[in-house]
């Protein structure tokens, strides 16, 4: 008799360390990657990914970019759903946006252009910059209605004097604002104002 309940015991305390192990050796092992930040840019639809503080990384050929700025490259919100336990992906890709800036609308060519949108800045400080692909044309900051966590709409109408406009290339207009932290240039969002070809 005691060797059956010796042999019993036995074979539940195996059975039950067989089934930990694998539990045990899934919350244990953890595969690391080295990523490195790559020297090349990201552009969607014309429109360049710059931030220092999330830079693009790549990995054995793969790039990857924080998930939230291409969302907000493409237009689309990118939200952590707690209840979940997953990311969700929303939009149709028709506006461009971004934690700061949103709604963004551009009219006019040849140097004039009218800018709309919706801003969402610390103390209600928005900075903009026009560049042409090489040097900032102009660089001004704006005093919106109202500071962040309130969306407070503009309208910035932008004069480029001809002198300035490239031959070839994209005027392209940067809306950034600057960090209470540390001064650098945060939430950056690139939208092009106009497209010149020779």
């Amino acid at each position: 008799m005691n060797n059956i309940k010796g042999f019993t015991i036995g074979l539940l305390a195996g059975c039950a360390l067989m089934l930990a192990m694998p539990t045990m050796a899934a919350t244990v092992k953890k595969k690391t990657y080295t990523l490195t930040e790559a020297d090349y840019p990201i552009e969607v639809n014309g429109l360049k990914y710059a931030n220092a503080q999330l830079p693009i990384l790549n990995y054995k050929g793969s790039t990857y970019v924080p998930l939230r700025a291409v969302g907000d490259l493409l237009g689309a919100s990118v939200e952590w759903s707690a209840a979940l336990k997953k990311v969700e992906i929303r939009g149709d890709g028709s506006s461009v946006q971004n934690n700061a800036y949103r709604n963004i609308k551009v009219s006019g060519q040849g140097g004039h252009y009218t800018v709309t949108g919706e801003g969402r800045v610390f103390e209600a400080v928005m900075s903009y910059a026009v560049e042409d692909g090489h040097n900032y044309l102009l660089e001004q900051n704006v005093q919106l209605d109202e500071g962040a966590p309130a969306w407070s709409p503009f309208q910035l109408n932008i004069v480029i004097p001809a002198k300035h406009i490239p031959s070839n290339g994209t005027l392209m207009l940067e809306l950034f604002e600057y960090s209470a932290k540390d001064g650098t240039k945060i939430n950056i969002l690139s939208v092009p104002l106009e497209t010149f070809a020779p």
